[in-house]
């Protein structure tokens, strides 16, 4: 072979792989990620479409497809919600294209008295749902539905425990969120009167699962607080298996009873059902200011996402809604806290996240500007790794789920 077809060949060899590579990246390119973004605006809740989160503007009224929800459930391609009006539950899937469409709707009057209070996907195959017979009292519904096949599964009722306040008198309590512990569902809960007091400590209700058997209350003085009832995020479940629980301090509702401690984190080990008396993970002595708990998710390893607050600059029920609250990661090992430099936002910011691929997706609401964006915090980067996106155009737009549609073939 001589130099010139030596080089022909090299040139062609270059040109075939060049050419191959571009061809990948054009796939990839074709490949769009779509999003439906839950979101309230002007008392309507609606599913939007998106396909960039990270620029431009997206018009909420009237777009997308119009839903009677306040909170998503996603597992699979498919999405579920709640109507109060209706008393059903809804499936929607999540197409390709970035549209959803309804596959099946499942009236659920039978087994709740108000608005399926406590909804928790379990599993990959379950949501189990609790609703108060009456507010306050120990009497709660219960029922599971099975996933993606969307059929009641089981359902029955159970007593919460009561909690003596004074000889003769029980404590209001209420049913929580919580989360799948080993063969045990673990709830939160909280004991209280109309008035505001808590009672001290804090609880949860053990259940043998899927029954929903033997409900147990399971007590500690570390903190008084309540758990599982305002954030629907509250629950982690580390690597090793041990369950960390954010223990709200109240303060969103009525007095404290302990005036010294604010919010905290608390730890259940695995294969335990009593709290780790050894654990406490008291925010405001780690960060030195009087830090309270909103929310908690899951990040990978012992790692998870809080949105903090400080409840002392909250003057009442009315400025709940207010720019208060803050993000930051936590370390729930070694109990460290690492705050973003994002500025504090409303309490609408997040409450079902997308986190995938070392990013963590939300919504940036700022109640002073009136201004709701999309915000993507990367995981892998520090306090300034984050990029405030697409801004969400409606009136008194409110945040409450990313999801991500499952791509084409």
């Amino acid at each position: 072979m001589n130099k010139y077809n030596l080089k022909f060949w090299l040139m062609l060899a270059i040109g075939m792989f060049s050419c191959g590579k571009k061809r990948d990246h054009d796939d990839e390119a074709k490949t769009a990620a779509y999003y439906s973004l839950g979101i309230n605006t002007g008392g309507v809740s609606y599913s939007l479409p998106a396909d960039n989160l990270e620029a431009g503007t997206i018009q909420a009224e009237g777009n997308g497809t119009r839903l009677e929800a306040t909170s998503l459930i996603t597992s699979g391609k498919y999405i579920y919600f709640f109507s109060r009006s209706k008393k059903t539950f809804y499936q929607y899937e999540l197409n390709t294209d970035g549209t959803i469409t309804q596959t099946a709707a499942l009236a659920v009057g039978n087994y709740v008295s108000d608005w399926a209070y406590s909804q928790n996907l379990v599993d990959e195959n379950t949501i189990l749902v609790m609703d108060p017979v009456k507010w306050g009292e120990p009497e709660i519904k219960w029922f599971t539905i099975r996933i993606p096949n969307f059929t009641i599964s089981g359902s029955g009722s159970f007593n919460l425990p009561s909690k003596e306040r004074s000889p003769g008198v029980n404590w209001k309590s209420n049913v929580g969120s919580g989360r799948l512990h080993g063969d045990k569902f673990i709830m939160g809960t909280v004991y209280y009167d109309f008035a505001g007091h808590f009672a001290a400590g804090s609880h949860v209700v053990t259940f043998d699962f899927p029954g929903m058997k033997n409900p147990t209350l399971v007590s500690t003085n570390l903190t008084s607080a309540e758990l599982g009832i305002y954030a629907t995020n509250g629950f982690v479940t580390a690597e090793n298996g041990d369950l960390y629980i954010a223990a709200c301090r109240g303060a969103l509702w009525g007095s404290r009873t302990d005036g010294h401690i604010y919010g905290g984190i608390l730890r259940i080990k695995k294969g335990e059902t009593q709290f780790d008396e050894s654990y406490f993970f008291d925010l405001a002595k780690t960060t030195g200011s009087p830090v309270n708990i909103l929310q908690l998710d899951y990040l990978g390893g012992t790692s998870a996402m809080a949105i903090l607050f400080d409840d002392t600059r909250i003057k009442g029920w009315g400025d709940v809604a207010n720019d208060h609250y803050f993000f930051a990661k936590v370390d729930l090992q070694a109990q460290r806290v690492t705050r973003y430099n994002i500025p504090n936002s409303d309490a609408h910011s997040a409450k079902r996240p997308l986190i995938e691929h070392g990013k963590y997706i939300t919504f940036l609401k700022s109640a002073a500007y009136k201004t709701t964006n999309l915000l993507e915090i990367d995981l892998k980067g520090g306090p300034d790794a984050y990029k405030k996106g697409a801004l969400i155009t409606g009136k008194n737009v409110k945040g409450y789920s990313v999801v991500k549609h499952p791509a084409a073939d």
